[in-house]
């Protein structure tokens, strides 16, 4: 009897084995049949927080990782520049010296790119996006992308002032009635009331919890316009318009809402009136009987 149902569950087993391995959606049974093409692949080695400061005349080093499994067959990088106000005023052109034919499955590639020295030539606080592109031999092309923000030289100077405000208040209901703030004329009301641009900030949490998250409508369909920082990696009683720049182009994570705030937090909002900011510190945060109110400072740039 035990040999017996040893036999049937060998037998069992088998069938179980056939019948998996024929459904197998990855198994290719038919050894003539071409294997699949993946897309060729671009890596960002280093630097790898995907961005550098850098002052005119400075060289940074970029390292990507090219991989296909076809043949590589051309290598060839770009750059465009950005101003400050959001303006390209270099669209996107090749670099030359990275133009380069290829026969190879995988490689690093270096760029070496030098940030113009001529202040004529290329503005302070001026993002310059390096895109770098790989094509395989089935005309297949993957893309990466680096980016280069231009901070000043020693004699450089910006025209750009802070004014300061201490002591504002937003607040929030659990009814639905999100709150906003005109940052530049000081003025707190519903966003059912106040007009845009004016709508600077909005509180945005979703009733019946009150979690304080700022949200900024002013820029429409444009990049995203808010940076959540702190005290630990932003001095805001030190700030200069530079600093302020460096924290918001640098972040990785920007985006059209904050993260929950508390006591402490920063917040950078991009502003409409291009290209300056506002920058709010949290200093309290509370919630009674339905309704909250979070008190705060801010400065914001203007020329």
């Amino acid at each position: 009897m035990q040999k017996r149902l040893q036999y049937v569950f060998t037998a069992f087993a088998l069938v179980a084995g056939l019948f998996l391995t024929s459904c197998d959606p990855d198994r290719n049974d038919n050894p003539e049949d071409p294997p699949i093409d993946s897309d060729p692949q671009v890596t960002l080695i280093s630097p790898a927080n995907g961005y550098a400061l850098a002052k005119r005349g400075e060289t940074v080093s970029i390292v990507f990782e090219i991989h296909d499994n076809e043949l590589l067959t051309t290598w060839d990088a770009t750059e465009k520049w950005t101003s400050v106000s959001g303006v390209v005023y270099q669209p996107e052109v090749a670099i030359p010296a990275q133009l380069a034919a290829i026969s190879t499955n995988n490689s690093l590639r270096t760029i070496n790119y030098t940030v113009p020295s001529d202040p004529n030539a290329i503005q302070i606080y001026t993002t310059i996006e390096i895109a770098a592109y790989a094509t395989d031999n089935k005309g297949k092309v993957a893309k990466g992308k680096f980016r280069i923000n231009v901070i000043p030289d020693v004699d450089d100077s910006t025209a750009y002032e802070f004014t300061s405000y201490t002591g504002d208040t937003l607040y929030s209901v659990t009814t639905g009635h999100d709150y906003a703030f005109d940052l530049i004329n000081r003025v707190s009301g519903n966003n059912q009331t106040m007009p845009l641009p004016n709508q600077y900030i909005r509180e945005s949490s979703t009733p019946p919890a009150i979690t304080w998250e700022l949200t900024t409508p002013i820029q429409g369909s444009l990049d995203s316009t808010i940076v959540t920082t702190d005290a630990t990696r932003f001095n805001y009683d030190e700030l200069t318009y530079e600093t302020t720049w460096q924290a918001f182009v640098t972040s990785n994570r920007i985006g059209r809402k904050s993260d929950p705030l508390s006591p402490g937090d920063i917040v950078i909002v991009k502003m409409p009136t291009a290209p300056h900011y506002a920058v709010i510190r949290v200093n309290t945060t509370e919630g009674v009987l339905g309704c909250g109110c979070m008190t705060f400072d801010y400065k914001y740039s203007h020329q």
